[in-house]
């Protein structure tokens, strides 16, 4: 008996779309699923799949297939929604050496970053982080969007119940370095402005007259859990790396703790920020 004839089913079990881009798409692939009042087996059965295939990928405990994601895209009568998710899945949005860093980011209850040039990547807008990707030299449309895509997913982290707390301390020169155009460095500006309103989110300006040195080497991302820094993630014009070694992580954490110290406290870093927006509009 389907669910059409109104068939009992046991109670379905709890998915955490948080866990990993993976487990978030098999929250999405169930939604519309139910919402196109299919069983697992009636689905499957459309696209040529077993049942149990469709239910590893419904629990997050297997990574679907592209083809498996297209197949089901024409079997629940969508248009992209699902495929949105296929470059966090694959990785095809970020490069070979980035990809060691998303599990260690999901794990962390605290992200400290450090950013000289932009808007760190967890807290830029959509159209921010486009025309970033826009700017690297020889990349095509397809690489643009999936690495968009890729890093929208990396900021899930702060929609669970409790998100990690992130502080970003940022260079004073992005109130002044249009991305994109003024309109979307000034939509930026206002979406820090917000985010620094929440429960999670701390940002301090790093001001010239602060001649910190220590943020010109580059950005850093420090992970901690329960107060003790796991690893870092840094990175070149090149490339980047993820740092593991105490003695490494010291440095970054050294590091950090000199530019915080020179940057503005919060309450004066968003004031200016405001300031900045209220001369652009």
């Amino acid at each position: 008996m389907d669910l059409a004839q109104g068939a009992v089913m046991p109670p379905l079990k709890e998915l955490d779309p948080n866990a990993s881009p993976t487990a978030r798409f098999g929250a999405e692939l169930r939604k519309y699923r139910l919402a196109a009042n299919l069983t697992q087996a009636q689905l499957a059965d459309r696209i040529g799949y077993s049942k149990s295939r469709i239910g590893n990928v419904e629990r997050g405990d297997e990574n679907p297939t592209y083809e498996l994601i297209e197949l089901c895209e024409k079997a629940l009568g969508l248009e992209g929604a699902l495929l949105t998710h296929w470059p966090a899945i694959s990785g095809k949005g970020m490069p070979n050496w980035f990809q060691q860093w998303p599990p260690i980011e999901r794990k962390a209850d605290q992200l400290i970053t450090t950013a000289p040039l932009i808007v760190p990547g967890l807290v830029q807008t959509e159209e921010y982080a486009r025309a970033i990707f826009e700017g690297e030299p020889h990349s095509t449309p397809q690489q643009v969007e999936e690495a968009v895509q890729a890093r929208m997913e990396r900021q899930a982290i702060f929609d669970r119940p409790t998100p990690p707390q992130f502080l970003a301390v940022v260079d004073e020169g992005i109130l002044y370095r249009p991305v994109g155009d003024r309109s979307v460095t000034l939509r930026q500006l206002e979406h820090l402005i917000t985010l620094a309103e929440t429960e999670w989110f701390t940002v301090q300006l790093l001001p010239y007259e602060g001649l910190c040195t220590a943020v010109l080497v580059g950005s850093a991302l420090l992970a901690q859990e329960n107060g003790v820094p796991t690893a870092a993630y840094v990175e070149s014009a090149l490339l980047g790396r993820v740092v593991d070694k105490p003695h490494e992580i010291k440095r970054i954490v050294d590091r950090l703790e000199r530019v915080r110290s020179a940057a503005l406290p919060e309450y004066l870093s968003v004031q200016r920020i405001k300031e900045r927006v209220a001369t652009w509009s």
